[in-house]
């Protein structure tokens, strides 16, 4: 079998699992109800996106401003960087000791690779202005999704941030997945770069 062939075959298995997934999200979603806990576990899920987010902003912009007196200095290394932010979500399961571990070999592992291709994520370099490091798309209250379709005019009263928006209308994870998410993973990554003109 040829690498062209046995590429196709695999992008074909991705795009069948993808339909499948997409599939299964629709009937759960159909079957979903806005009982007083489920409003409670998606509020109490993006009060923890909210908080995340804003610990990484803060996080990030003492990054850059570190990074900012290195390459002002001059820094004998950095010339340039580059910083990637991202708050990635888990269902953990509990084994037989109570502890919970990443899911493996089951529907919540499958979820979670699915989530490969999307990139929920906030970028900032050397050349962000200084109102541009307070701004965070996952914060915005000017972009909020309480009327979203899907939300039923459940949470007028409440901010529904687009990190809980893009949960549901980015990824293939259902409602009741979206409710079981028990980790977040906050991240701030920093690439640092020497570039040399020839």
């Amino acid at each position: 079998m040829s690498l062209y062939a046995l590429h196709h075959k695999s992008r074909q298995e991705k795009d069948e699992l993808m339909e499948a997934l997409l599939i299964r999200k629709l009937k759960m979603n159909e079957r979903f109800e806005w009982t007083p806990e489920n409003r409670e576990k998606l509020l109490r899920l993006n009060q923890k996106l909210i908080e995340c987010w804003t610990k990484i902003r803060e996080e990030a912009k003492q990054t850059i401003e570190t990074l900012h007196k290195r390459i002002n200095e001059p820094d004998n290394f950095l010339t340039d960087y580059y910083v990637e932010a991202k708050v990635l979500s888990f269902i953990y399961i509990p084994d037989e000791d109570g502890r919970f571990w990443e899911a493996q070999d089951c529907i919540e592992e499958v979820l979670i690779d699915s989530l490969d291709d999307c990139k929920y994520v906030v970028n900032y370099d050397s050349f962000e202005s200084k109102e541009d490091l307070d701004y965070c798309k996952y914060l915005d209250r000017a972009h909020y999704y309480h009327d979203d379709p899907i939300f039923d005019k459940e949470f007028e009263a409440h901010f529904i941030s687009l990190a809980v928006h893009e949960l549901y209308d980015h990824t293939l994870w259902s409602l009741p997945d979206i409710l079981r998410i028990n980790r977040l993973w906050a991240e701030v990554q920093v690439v640092k770069q020497h570039i040399k003109e020839i």
